[in-house]
Formats: C-alpha cells, sequence, structure tokens
C-alpha cells in the first residue's frame, strides 16, 4: 500500500498483515460462527418481546377504565408499550440479516427454513427474498443503485414523521417488491443471485397472519392496550428505529440535505459504534460493528469483535479507528430536527 487509502474499503483482505506475520486470508480461516451464541441472543430478542408484552398486560389491568384519567394512561401505556415493543422486534429483524448471509446455520437450507419459520413469520420478510434487496445494497452502497436508501433523507422531523406514519414502510416494501422481482434500482444482470420469491410473498402473508392473530387475541382477552402497543411497534416504531439506524451507519456528515441522492451519488460511508448496552441492542446481530460487516459480509457477528483486534494490530488500525464513533454522538452529528 504505497499511497495509504481513505477507507478500508479499498484496502484488500490479501494486504492485511498484522504484526506477528500473520495474514489476514489465514487468520479469517479461523473465524467460523459460534452458533451458541447465535441462537442465545436470537432467543434473547424473542424473550424480551415476549416479557415486555406480559408487561404491558399486567400493568393494563391496573389502569384500565372509562374515566379519563384511565384513558390518558392506556394511551400512554399504548404509546410507550409500543416504542419498547418495537425496539425489540427491530432487534430481531437484524437477525434477519444474519440469515441473509448464511450464518444462522450450517446448512443453507436449514438456515432460510428457520429464518422464515423463527423471524420471517413474525417479521413478513422471506429470507430468500430479503437477501436479493441486501446483496444489492452491498454491491451498491453509496450509489444511485442502492436497494437500501434511508440514509439518502435527512434525519429531520420529515423523515421521523414518515416513518412513525408507515409512509416510509410502504415506500420501502414497494422498493423491495421491484428489486425482488429483479425491476429494482439494485437491478444487476452480472448477479449470481438466483430468482428468488417476491418479498410481498407466502411469508408475507404468514406474517400478517401471525400478527393479526396476536392484535385479535388480545382483544378477546380484554386487553385493547396491548393490542394497540403490538401494533405501534410492529407498523411504526420498528420503521422508525430501523431507518434511524440506516442512517446513522451510512449518511455522511457532510452530506447536503438539499441533495437528491437517489439521483446523485452519495458515497459509500460506514461506521464503528463499539460496545455498550445501546450498541448491543440497537446495533445488534453485528450492526455495532457495520464497517467490518461491509469490508467482510460473510464473517459471522459473533466473531467481528475479534476481527476488529486482529486488524488493530495491523496498518489498517488508523482506518478503523478515524470511523469509530458512537449511536449518541452519530445522532448529535447528523440530526436536523
Amino acid at each position: 500500500m504505497n499511497t495509504p487509502p481513505l477507507e478500508l474499503s479499498a484496502v484488500r483482505p490479501s494486504w492485511i498483515v498484522d504484526d506477528a506475520g500473520i495474514r489476514y486470508t489465514a487468520f479469517r480461516r479461523t473465524l467460523a460462527p459460534r452458533w451458541d451464541a447465535v441462537w442465545g441472543r436470537m432467543l434473547g430478542g424473542h424473550l424480551a418481546v415476549a416479557c415486555c408484552g406480559a408487561v404491558i398486560a399486567l400493568l393494563e389491568g391496573t389502569v384500565h377504565g372509562t374515566a379519563l384519567p384511565a384513558l390518558i394512561a392506556d394511551a400512554v401505556l399504548a404509546v410507550t408499550g409500543g416504542a419498547v415493543l418495537g425496539f425489540w422486534l427491530h432487534y430481531l429483524l437484524l437477525f434477519l440479516h444474519e440469515a441473509a448471509h448464511y450464518n444462522l446455520a450450517p446448512s443453507r437450507r436449514l438456515n432460510d427454513l428457520l429464518a422464515n419459520a423463527c423471524l420471517g413469520a413474525i417479521l413478513g420478510s422471506d429470507v430468500r427474498a430479503y437477501r436479493k434487496v441486501h446483496f444489492a445494497h452491498h454491491r451498491n452502497l453509496g450509489t444511485t443503485a442502492d436497494t437500501e436508501t434511508s440514509y439518502f433523507a435527512p434525519l429531520d422531523r420529515r423523515f421521523l414523521t414518515e416513518s412513525l406514519t408507515g409512509v416510509r414502510l410502504v415506500r420501502s416494501l414497494a422498493g423491495y417488491q421491484k428489486t425482488a422481482a429483479g425491476d429494482g434500482p439494485g437491478r444487476d444482470e452480472t448477479s449470481r443471485e438466483t430468482a428468488g420469491p417476491p418479498f410481498l410473498g407466502v411469508v408475507f402473508v404468514a406474517a400478517g397472519l401471525v400478527n393479526g392473530t396476536i392484535v385479535v387475541g388480545a382483544l378477546l382477552l380484554g386487553l385493547p392496550v396491548l393490542a394497540a402497543s403490538w401494533a405501534l411497534g410492529m407498523l411504526a416504531f420498528l420503521p422508525l428505529f430501523n431507518s434511524v439506524r440506516q442512517v446513522l451507519e451510512h449518511r455522511g456528515e457532510t452530506a447536503d440535505d438539499a441533495v437528491d441522492y437517489r439521483r446523485t451519488p452519495h458515497g459509500a460511508v460506514n461506521r464503528l459504534f463499539g460496545d455498550g448496552m445501546l450498541a448491543a441492542t440497537l446495533g445488534g446481530a453485528g450492526f455495532n460493528r457495520h464497517l467490518l460487516h461491509h469490508w467482510d459480509p460473510s464473517v459471522s457477528f459473533t466473531r467481528l469483535r475479534e476481527m476488529e483486534g486482529f486488524l488493530l494490530r495491523t496498518d489498517a488500525a488508523p482506518l478503523l479507528l478515524r470511523r469509530r464513533t458512537t449511536y449518541a454522538k452519530a445522532w448529535r452529528e447528523l440530526n436536523r430536527i
């Protein structure tokens, strides 16, 4: 590397050697997924969702009534509960991304079956369709052909309003459907990906039935606040957390709020968010080390910390350190509210 690159994305893995003379290509072969950690953390997310639902149901029984104070308390509980449920549903969504990279199970077929059964049936996305969308994102990050485009918009009041009201969700689903069908902006004639199922296909319908059953079941049990919380969590707060997280990962500090990045290339930006409670949840399943994921996408999130430690012992260390931040700091730099 005669001229030092500005970003890790410009560095080839074969160039990297640590201070002990070990090449990254050799070290990479030791980074097999830790399946127990994958499933422990994912099932922990399911448990968090279930516990949140149980707490909302218990609290609803203490405040429910027809008097105005009780109705206000119900409304506050529904919104608060929706936000907490949406946060943990978003956490589960991050594992669908891990499944898209075949890191949920040793067998690819089993990986996809488990992803659709444990995640897609709740979140509404067939992992095979999502994979087509997401791999196009990897190929086209920062270009007008990117398929995951939340970071194209500034993090302002309009952004938050569209996220909370479902406008961005509907827009994204329409784009994902086109990409899964081979007609979207991420279309690539040279891609090796085989055609997958439609994004809004059988798994999407199954998730509609599952979520509908949860909402109707809560209503039949006399738990309208729980029903409202689940609906708000799934349709408003999950999309909000997902959109905001993507902006914090990929929007450049110098991005021009007046520029339409659907027509003008934004440029590829990635960040490292480190560890901590927020980083481990909002950035769960390895998103807190998103810079490393985009550099070597097939590495399991369970090994990214070791991968980071190796790279910090190489000439690539300055490239990692200059992109290191926190979610709070990135929010302060990017928000336009």
